[in-house]
């Protein structure tokens, strides 16, 4: 059986892009397609060679290649996507959370699209959307606030339309199932993604790093891992913790990086960049636990540290409650405004100083998503 794996984007090393490796490992002969590949940033896992030349002529990447602006390629993407010929193929395994779905295959080409989410922007997160656009500005927002909604509006019908091209449709969490069938009207396969669990539970000794913060020396900090955007409300994260005593590190980067540099006012909170395999275990497992403060279909990252034994703190929404055991691996606070994270933070973090979060709960609820049951069930739903 010849397969083609497609992805949105490959210009980052996310979460998203653990699943589309997994799949590159698990079927070593397919070759791989997206809309705008980026060699320095991903070049590593996704080499050149397995990207098919396909993509090398794609507006999107042309347009990429010249600006290193992904939103730039925003109005090009469903020609892209379209115009890439899957003819030769006997499945196509898609991973989707924009674009990547409308792809075009013949009647004789099973279609399967792991949804991580429909395109969180042109449905229930437009408004915010805009805002990273910055059309809040008096002149952005008269010129192109009107251009942007009648965008908006055409990629809403096109993405439902191309919807139905899909011959199963695979979600990520049940969160990402109810937006399917809401914005779609399609059912869907609950499948989670495939979670390295055994590699964030071995135990790491200590490595070498180039990074070095005195406050931080005796693993005495809680840990936030993500990209660095409006969306993901860090900057209320950080002027939370300049409130409290405790110790905060912030892992990874991207465009929103300097701005929040600049709500830091005492020395308990630092930056990293963004950091992989042993660093990445070695800094999850000797923290104290992961801060999770934004709202998210599925977020591989939670599962990861109850997998080196860490409890996590997080808002109460969404998946967050389909795959925890309340009270007893995480704790939670409730109300969207933040207003009760610090009472509650400070419950949660006496409770994990008594070690109230046992290793061994976290180890085994994380064990429930780990890779070789996404694996199998996979390869169960392609046989279908």
């Amino acid at each position: 059986m010849k397969i083609a794996i497609l992805h949105e984007m490959l210009i980052k090393l996310g979460w998203a892009e653990k699943v589309v490796e997994n799949w590159m490992n698990l079927f070593p002969d397919a070759d791989i397609f997206t809309l705008i590949y980026d060699e320095n940033k991903v070049g590593k896992i996704f080499p050149k060679n397995k990207i098919n030349k396909q993509v090398f002529s794609l507006k999107t990447q042309k347009i990429y290649s010249l600006t290193k602006k992904q939103r730039f390629c925003l109005p090009f993407m469903s020609r892209s996507v379209e115009s890439l010929d899957f003819s030769d193929y006997d499945l196509v395994l898609c991973s989707s959370s924009g674009f990547a779905h409308w792809a075009i295959t013949k009647p004789e080409t099973k279609f399967i699209v792991y949804y991580h989410s429909p395109a969180r922007y042109i449905w229930d997160w437009t408004n915010e959307y805009k805002a990273d656009l910055w059309l809040n500005s008096w002149w952005k927002n008269y010129i192109l606030k009107p251009l942007i909604n009648k965008m908006f509006l055409k990629i809403r019908i096109w993405d439902f339309i191309a919807s139905n091209r899909v011959d199963i449709s695979i979600a990520n969490s049940k969160n990402t199932a109810k937006r399917i069938e809401k914005y779609y009207r399609k059912d869907s396969i609950l499948l989670y993604p495939p979670i390295e669990t055994n590699r964030f539970s071995k135990r790491i000794k200590k490595i070498e790093s180039n990074w070095n913060n005195k406050p931080f020396e005796n693993n005495n900090y809680y840990i936030i891992i993500s990209a660095l955007t409006e969306f993901k409300k860090l900057d209320i994260a950080i002027k939370t913790f300049n409130n409290l005593e405790e110790n905060l590190l912030i892992i990874w980067a991207w465009n929103y990086k300097e701005e929040l540099e600049k709500l830091v006012e005492k020395n308990n909170i630092s930056f990293v960049w963004a950091k992989y395999n042993d660093e990445l275990v070695y800094l999850v497992q000797n923290s104290l636990g992961l801060i999770f403060p934004w709202e998210e279909d599925f977020w591989i990252v939670p599962i990861e540290v109850m997998a080196a034994w860490k409890p996590v703190f997080a808002y109460n929404a969404w998946w967050l409650t389909e795959t925890v055991l309340a009270w007893v691996t995480w704790e939670f606070f409730d109300k969207k405004d933040w207003s009760d994270f610090i009472e509650k933070f400070k419950i949660f973090h006496t409770n994990n100083l008594e070690n109230k979060y046992k290793t061994e709960n976290c180890e085994k609820q994380a064990s429930l998503f780990s890779k070789e049951i996404f694996e199998k069930r996979l390869k169960e739903i392609i046989k279908q």
